[in-house]
């Protein structure tokens, strides 16, 4: 008998069933329920409401006549310290390696060439205090082609993806070790045979669990 996640409807494999503790796991609700429960649910397709509803804050879900589209914002309280930081190092460094050139009216190819790695570095602190400012990670599919945009004030880069590749999505998170502790980021990973896309980096686990449990209802139902 083909076991059902009581809340969300997807079919959950006979790999995340615990029979000698009467549990069944979904991991796209990350919840685990009684056999029983899992036995009686309706499948996501026969529900009147198949699609998860209430999304988190920060988290936009739009039926568009031939797809969807999902906006997740990757706005965070890292804001508060990358914006500052980001302002200091491009003060401190810009512009004393080329402000005070463009002061003297002096050009000092050592100094220039001396300061092109602080340039790069403030435009990578830039691009980070930005996503965490007004970022947003959006995924709109539309007659089978997703297209995978991340950016900010406009200002976008895009991945498009075969729609019809994946069969599922699956929340991975990986653990890096720091000075002075662990950092842990998440992604949700489109995946089925021979494809796979990661997304959602930089985007909280709450709504990236939301965006997960939405992506695999839209694979359920094909669309």
């Amino acid at each position: 008998m083909e076991l059902h996640c009581p809340d969300c409807g997807l079919p959950i494999p006979a790999s995340e069933v615990a029979p000698s503790a009467g549990l069944a796991v979904c991991r796209s609700c990350d919840k685990s329920f009684g056999l029983g429960a899992c036995m009686s649910a309706a499948p996501i397709g026969s529900r009147f409401q198949p699609l998860p509803t209430d999304p988190p804050k920060g988290v936009l879900a739009e039926e568009l006549m031939d797809g969807f589209r999902l906006t997740l914002s990757t706005r965070s309280a890292a804001a508060f310290f990358l914006v500052p930081f980001m302002m200091v190092w491009s003060g401190f460094s810009l512009g004393g390696i080329y402000g005070t050139q463009i002061w003297k009216g002096e050009f000092d190819l050592k100094l220039s060439l001396f300061g092109i790695p602080f340039v790069l570095g403030t435009l990578l602190f830039g691009a980070l205090a930005l996503m965490s400012a007004c970022g947003k990670v959006v995924l709109e599919q539309r007659n089978g082609i997703l297209l995978h945009r991340v950016g900010f004030l406009g200002l976008h880069w895009t991945r498009r993806r075969d729609w019809g590749a994946f069969d599922r999505a699956e929340l991975e998170e990986s653990t890096r070790r720091r000075k002075g502790g662990y950092s842990t980021t998440f992604a949700v990973v489109l995946k089925g045979p021979g494809a796979e896309h990661s997304l959602g980096s930089g985007v909280s686990r709450e709504r990236l669990a939301w965006a997960l449990r939405y992506l695999n209802a839209r694979l359920a139902l094909g669309r």
